[in-house]
């Protein structure tokens, strides 16, 4: 007889047999230096956070976007996240920095190393402008930045 339990153990085992290789986090970890306002760090659970240096933005760079806030919010703190991160986690925060359109589109810069990942306000709202290590640049828009997209900035 199929129980709610049996049925609930059949479900699982099914899903963790045919799911992507991506969806495991130790596959697919990449190295970045990431700016972030904090509301993104919700994205992270503690196991992850314990593994990421995580320290307060005070640059230029990151005290001007700050200031690009609504009025109506509280300022925002800047951070900047050092570390390995899982491919599907890093697209998540990316995805969380172009919905942001007051900080303006979004630049992944993979000729330094770890590759850099920050707003830009030269960088129209809703963009991604990804730089190749050969210094060629490809641009998306956020409904088209897709995990594809981020695996192929990061070959």
């Amino acid at each position: 007889m199929l129980t709610r339990r049996r049925f609930a153990l059949a479900i699982s085992v099914a899903a963790a047999r045919f799911r992507p290789s991506w969806v495991f986090a130790d596959e697919g970890d990449v190295v970045v230096n990431i700016r972030v306002d904090e509301s993104v760090r919700n994205l992270l659970s503690p196991a992850e956070e314990d593994e990421l240096k995580i320290n307060r933005d005070s640059s230029e760079q990151g005290k001007a976007l700050a200031q690009k806030a609504p009025k109506d919010r509280a300022l925002p703190i800047m951070l900047i996240i050092v570390g390995a991160i899982a491919i599907i986690r890093l697209l998540e925060m990316i995805q969380e920095l172009y919905r942001k359109t007051y900080y303006g589109g979004v630049l992944i810069d993979t000729r330094t190393k770890p590759v850099s990942i920050t707003n830009d306000l030269k960088i129209p709202a809703n963009m991604v402008f990804v730089i190749e290590e050969n210094g060629k640049t490809d641009q998306y828009t956020g409904d088209k930045f897709d995990l594809s997209a981020l695996h192929a900035a990061f070959k």
